[in-house]
């Protein structure tokens, strides 16, 4: 029995020995695999993370792409609305009356009469520094006897003359053009595509293009002609490149306005910046729309700016206040007609000084006359004494004309 039973626990023992190695051999098996599968989750995380990375990387790229595409798409909703804006603001309905024309002419006058009149007084010799100062315009400026012949000096005028200036620039920038903003090239192109026009013209015989006033055509060539240049105008308006030719023009005519300016000592410092920014916002920007659709209406328009073939040896005669706004150089008012309305026409009223603004016409068709939207303004210093002398002598004229027709009666 001892024997059995040291036997039974031996075994016991050794059975217990047995499952304890085992299953410690089972538990390294197990913690192997454990750090085996941690591992291989280690580098699965690891793929994971840089997958997630790549993945986040190409939505903020796609993220970054449709912002970019919204933009354009913005851009290009803006630019078709302004083409489509300018389109119907030339399109043939909108017809431009001789009313627009004045008005627009009009604002943008006393526009730039306020923003000049506002400068401080030029304190270096304006009488010296002025004709330097026009040296560089592309036309000559319509001052007449200047600067000796000025009563009180240039400066007493200094407003009106640089009115005069500034317009002149304006005119030979946007208004004395086919179109704001075309270039050279394209309107030597404009010119020739003109001529052609004319060839397709019905006419009696043969003759040259270039021999050919635009006066000499029947109202229907005419009417044509005026019509496919209106449209023409009108599709280039509409383009991108006409936007940019105008930007390019308007930073052109800042930088000469900077250039005349610079020429002068004012009495207080000016922010140019600030005021050159309004001058294109009130007048400039005004200038450019209304050139424009007076380029591109079927309506022929043209300004005169007069000169001296007009006023012999400079006098302004009472009739020219008929044709003429006058402006007195000493009160800067208009000279009214009804003071003198018993003189006769020819009465001299004074010196002309400076054409401010020209003229502006519409062009009769089919042979009318010219139709006259807005009248010039001149500058003239009237003669006080001119004025007495022919009021004494209108006065005898008068009186000896009564004396005379009492004489008949009575005789």
């Amino acid at each position: 029995m001892d024997k059995t039973g040291r036997g039974g626990s031996n075994y016991t023992a050794q059975d217990r020995q047995a499952n304890v190695a085992q299953r410690q051999d089972r538990d390294r098996r197990n913690v192997s695999q454990i750090f085996d599968d941690l591992e291989g989750l280690s580098r699965d995380s690891l793929g994971l993370r840089r997958a997630w990375v790549r993945k986040q990387e190409i939505i903020d790229s796609l993220r970054e792409q449709f912002h970019r595409s919204e933009q354009r798409n913005q851009q290009l909703e803006k630019q078709l609305q302004d083409c489509q804006a300018r389109i119907l603001k030339f399109s043939p309905a909108s017809c431009l009356s001789d009313t627009t024309v004045s008005g627009e002419f009009i604002k943008i006058r006393d526009n730039l009469s306020n923003w000049v009149e506002e400068f401080p007084d030029i304190c270096s010799d304006f009488k010296r520094d002025l004709p330097m100062a026009v040296n560089g315009f592309e036309n000559d400026p319509l001052i007449f006897g200047w600067p000796d012949s000025y009563p009180q000096e240039p400066i007493a005028v200094q407003s009106e003359l640089l009115m005069h200036l500034v317009f002149c620039r304006l005119w030979i920038g946007f208004f004395n053009v086919p179109i704001p903003g075309l270039s050279s090239s394209d309107e030597n192109l404009l010119a020739h595509l003109q001529e052609g026009m004319l060839l397709l013209q019905p006419k009696k015989g043969w003759c040259d293009v270039r021999d050919v006033p635009l006066h000499s055509l029947t109202s229907l060539d005419t009417e044509s002609i005026n019509a496919w240049r209106s449209d023409t105008m009108k599709a280039y308006a509409a383009s991108r490149k006409y936007q940019k030719g105008v930007n390019d023009k308007c930073s052109k005519a800042i930088a000469d306005l900077r250039s005349l300016f610079a020429w002068f000592d004012f009495s207080h410092r000016i922010n140019w910046d600030n005021k050159l920014a309004r001058f294109s916002e009130e007048i400039l920007g005004p200038a450019t729309g209304l050139a424009t659709k007076m380029s591109s209406s079927t309506t022929q328009y043209k300004w005169e700016w007069y000169g001296e073939a007009n006023f012999p040896q400079q006098v302004v005669r009472k009739h020219h206040l008929k044709q003429f706004i006058v402006q007195n150089a000493r009160t800067h008012h208009k000279v009214s007609i009804a003071n003198l309305e018993y003189l006769p026409d020819e009465t001299p009223v004074g010196k002309l000084l400076v054409i401010i603004f020209p003229a502006l016409f519409r062009r009769g068709e089919s042979g009318h006359e010219d139709f006259q939207i807005e009248k010039a303004v001149i500058l003239v210093h009237v003669d006080g004494n001119w004025l007495r002398q022919n009021k004494v002598e209108n006065k005898s004229t008068t009186l000896q004309k009564m004396s005379s027709k009492a004489s008949e009666i009575m005789g």
